[in-house]
Parts: structure tokens; sequence; C-alpha cells
């Protein structure tokens, strides 16, 4: 299926800028170190790295749920017969997708609110609160993407877990 496949690269994608946006949380933490060690310091380096990590924590979410290595109790799910757990797990997921539907809507409405009216950070650099806004809502989005397409091939019975999915090609359907 394409949208399936399409999920998976964007997938992908939100991952790269993931990890990108870590090298730059610790450049910017090194940089500050530098800086406080010459007795000053970098009014822009917290307020940027905060922005980072909150798009980190999204953006890694959804492939985090693609890969299997979100966490989760399974003591329940283990103890199953494969029948129980699968509709358990299908139940799960369809709360997850409700919980982030509500969250990206909320998450929208906000970046939303933040470029009409020109919101800008309180901060001496002045940003434009819709830009890290921004990025966070792609990774909630993503995170209802990579659920959904978990639930589908679930239902498909089609394989929908990676576990060593770091290798490129590793996606079943990528």
């Amino acid at each position: 299926m394409r949208a399936l496949a399409l999920i998976d690269r964007l997938s992908r994608l939100a991952e790269t800028v993931a990890v990108v946006l870590l090298f730059g949380y610790a450049a910017l933490m090194l940089t500050e170190v530098v800086a406080r060690a010459q007795a000053r310091s970098l009014s822009y380096t917290w307020e940027f790295s905060q922005y980072a990590m909150a798009a980190i924590f999204a953006l890694g979410a959804g492939p985090a749920v693609r890969t299997a290595v979100h966490v989760r109790i399974t003591l329940v799910s283990e103890r199953l017969p494969e029948r129980a757990a699968r509709a358990l797990d299908t139940v799960a997921t369809l709360a997850a997708l409700a919980i982030v539907a509500l969250v990206v809507q909320a998450m929208a409405t906000k970046t939303a609110t933040s470029f009409d009216r020109a919101i800008l950070a309180t901060t001496v650099t002045r940003t434009p609160l819709w830009i890290p806004q921004a990025l966070v809502l792609w990774g909630f989005a993503q995170l209802w993407l990579d659920l959904f397409a978990r639930l589908v091939r679930r239902w498909r019975g089609e394989a929908h877990e990676w576990r060593g999915a770091d290798a490129e090609g590793a996606d079943a359907h990528g």
C-alpha cells in the first residue's frame, strides 16, 4: 500500500530531523559550557535547546512506535492467548490514536494562533514561536500516522513493528 510506504518515509525523515536536532542540542550545550568557563553566558543557548528538546521528543515518538522501541507494559498481553493479545493491542492503539488526535488538534491550534498573532518569544532572540511549535506539531502528527500505519498493518496481518529497523532498507514497506 503506497500510503503506508509514504508514512514510513515520513517517519524516517522525522527520525533524521530528530537526530540532527539532537546534535544541535549537544552543540548548544557545549557552547554554553565553554562560554560559562569564560565567565559568560549566551542568552540563546537555553532557549533554543528547549525548543530542540521538545521537537526531538515529538519527532522521535512516531519512529519509536514504528520500530517498537517505545516504552510499554507487556505484562498482561504476554500472558494472553494470541487472539486476545492482538485484540488488546488493537484497542490500545485505537485509544492512542484518539488521544494523539486531540494532542495534534491542540498543537495545531496553538501553532496557528502563534502564527496568526505573530507571537514572539519574550527572550532576546524574539523567536517566532510558531517555528518550534510547528516542529512539535509535525512530530505528533507523525506519531498519529505511525500509529495508524501500525493499526492497518495489524488488521491486515502484516508485520507492524520492526525491531531492528536502524539499518537502511529494514522497513517492510519502505
